[in-house]
This record gives C-alpha cells, sequence and structure tokens, in this order.
C-alpha cells in the first residue's frame, strides 16, 4: 500500500505547515462579530463542507466504504477528532489571548512532540531505538527547544507591551491565562494526527474502490474533523445563548466577515489535504516524519506574520532576538527530520 517519495512527502509537509500557520491571519480583519462567530463558520467551511466534498470528489463508493468499515474504526476516529475539538476551541481562544505567533507556538509545539513520538512508540515501537527513530526523537527535542525560546519571547513582549502601554492586538494581560489554555489545546492537538493513524482500514478500503494514493486520508478526514465539529458547535451555541450575541450574524456591514472566515477554512483545510498526501508519501514512519515538520513550519509562518502584522511592535529588540533564536532551532529540527526520512 505505502509507496514512499521522501522529496514529494517533504515538499508537501512543508507547504501544508506553511498554510496551516497562516490561515487565521484573515481573522485580524475581521469587524463586530465575537469570537464564537468567526470561529464556528470558519469551522464550517474547514471541517464539514470542504473535508466532504473533496472525498466525495476524490474516493470512489465512498458510502459504501462508510458501511462496510468496522463501526468502532469510525468511532475510534471520530472521537480522535472530537479530542481535537477541544483543541480547536483552545486554539481559538489562545489566539485571542497570546497573539497569532505565540498561540501558534505553544500548541503546535506541544503536539509537535507528542504527535511525533508517541506513534512510534505506540504502533511501531521495534523502530523506537532504530537510527530513524532517533533521529526523529533528536529533532523533535531540537523543536522543543525553538518552542520554548518561542514561548519566553512571547512572555518578554507581554511584559514589554504592557509596561509602554501600547495598544496591541492582543487582549492585554492574559497571557498567563491564555498559555494554559494553549497548553490544553496542545495536548488535545496530538489527536489529530492519531485519527489519520485510526483511519488506517478507511484508506485500504479506499484503494480498493480505486481512490489514487495522494488521496487515500480523505475519508478519514470527514469523521474526524466532523466529530471536531460537533465539539466546536457545542461551545458555540453555548456562547451565543450566554452573549445573546446570534443576531451579529446578519449585522449591517458584517457580510465581508463570511468571506474571511471562508479564507480561513480553505487554508486550514488545504493544510490538512497536503499533511495526509505528504504522509502517505513518507513511508512505514510518515505520521511521525510529517507530524513535526508542519508544525515547525506553521510556527515558522505564524512568526513571521504575526511579526509583520505588529505583533511584537514596542516589544523591543530582546524579545525578538529570541524568538527568531527559537525558529532556527524549528528550521535545524525539520532538516534533522528531512535526514531521519531517508534512515527509516
Amino acid at each position: 500500500m505505502e509507496t514512499t517519495n521522501i522529496a514529494l512527502g517533504m515538499t508537501l509537509a512543508i507547504i501544508a505547515g506553511t498554510f496551516l500557520g497562516s490561515f487565521a491571519l484573515p481573522m485580524k480583519k475581521i469587524k463586530s462579530w465575537q469570537w464564537e462567530h468567526t470561529w464556528i463558520m470558519y469551522s464550517l467551511w474547514a471541517t464539514i463542507i470542504l473535508p466532504v466534498a473533496l472525498a466525495l470528489f476524490t474516493i470512489p463508493n465512498l458510502g459504501s466504504i462508510y458501511t462496510t468499515v468496522p463501526f468502532m474504526t469510525i468511532l475510534t476516529v471520530f472521537l480522535f477528532g472530537a479530542g481535537w475539538g477541544v483543541a480547536n476551541v483552545g486554539f481559538g481562544l489562545g489566539l485571542k489571548m497570546v497573539g497569532l505567533a505565540m498561540g501558534t507556538a505553544i500548541v503546535l509545539g506541544i503536539n509537535n512532540a507528542i504527535g511525533s513520538i508517541l506513534p512510534i512508540i505506540l504502533y511501531h515501537p521495534e523502530d523506537f531505538l532504530k537510527p530513524g527513530g532517533m533521529a526523529i526523537t533528536a529533532a523533535v527535542l531540537v523543536m522543543i527547544t525553538g518552542i520554548i525560546l518561542c514561548s519566553i519571547a512571547g512572555g518578554k513582549r507581554d511584559k514589554a507591551l504592557k509596561a509602554a502601554d501600547t495598544v496591541g492586538l492582543i487582549e492585554k494581560g492574559a497571557y498567563a491565562r491564555g498559555l494554559i489554555i494553549c497548553v490544553v489545546a496542545g495536548v488535545f492537538g496530538a489527536m489529530f494526527n492519531f485519527a489519520l493513524i485510526a483511519g488506517k482500514p478507511l484508506e485500504e478500503l479506499a484503494m480498493i474502490n480505486g481512490a489514487s494514493q495522494l488521496n487515500l486520508a480523505n475519508g478519514t478526514w470527514v469523521i474526524s474533523l466532523s466529530g471536531g465539529f460537533v465539539v466546536t458547535l457545542a461551545y458555540a451555541i453555548y456562547l451565543y445563548r450566554k452573549n445573546k450575541s446570534f443576531a451579529l450574524f446578519t449585522q449591517k456591514g458584517t457580510s465581508i466577515n463570511w468571506i474571511h472566515t471562508a479564507i480561513m477554512g480553505t487554508m486550514w483545510f488545504g493544510g490538512v489535504a497536503l499533511f495526509g498526501m505528504a504522509v502517505m508519501n513518507l513511508g512505514k514512519l510518515g505520521p511521525s516524519i510529517g507530524w513535526p515538520v508542519i508544525q515547525s513550519m506553521a510556527v515558522i509562518s505564524g512568526n513571521v506574520l504575526g511579526i509583520a502584522t505588529g505583533e511584537w511592535k514596542g516589544s523591543g529588540k530582546k524579545p525578538l532576538q529570541i524568538m527568531l533564536s527559537g525558529l532556527i532551532l524549528l528550521l535545524v529540527g525539520i532538516a534533522i527530520i528531512g535526514w531521519s526520512s531517508t534512515l527509516s
């Protein structure tokens, strides 16, 4: 079933990570809506409309595949997706509290480690102490160090902005609370990778029914992402009732928000689809190789965009220097991952 094309797989993973790290940029342009309006509309596009459309277009006999595969496979993939849904909600809240750069760094950094190393230990323990497994572990440790530096830089930035009483793009005084939310989101976010692994029976049936190698994961995304959407929808409904804010959807002048959230959803799911394609080309340890690459590229692109959009304005040189040091380590980690893929 597996066809290895390391160069293609790494390229797709890098592009996927760039998409995932920059999808939230249009969020800065949304006016009048509250968080629950933005996140539910983005999630509707990213986790329901686009995954279903892509799966129907690329996998023959999709309905038959879902009725043929064991129910426990469907349930497991769905529950992993629901766990990721907790991260989806937390990530959205974290972005509001700590900013695009820091939110991306913390959340993706944590599930970088969990989603890369645990799959080897749980599913391929025989490879953990082999050169490929050890190289992946070393790369993840380098990346975690980079994430720690990014987090330290974010804390220094927050102090500098409060000291200067600068009006910025993040909630002031929310760094500690946002940090906790991002850590929780990071832990649950790793379930996204496990959903893909649990969906292997779906991929096998997709291949039997004539789906191409690059599209085998598309049927899995429909199940896992729908699990995530259920969690997101439940929390959004709670906020609509609490804030009595549902009517903001039809407020005058907000029509452009629908376009911004559609762009967010398209960019995010584009990254997800490319990640699935990358894993298909990275061999037996594809999830563990592709996962840290996309996460680190997401951190890098998120931070670059955060700097470009003014999140670091007024913070001084020191925090920015620490952040750049962290980004360099992330690039080094990606290079090690690329090397590890030749050992697997």
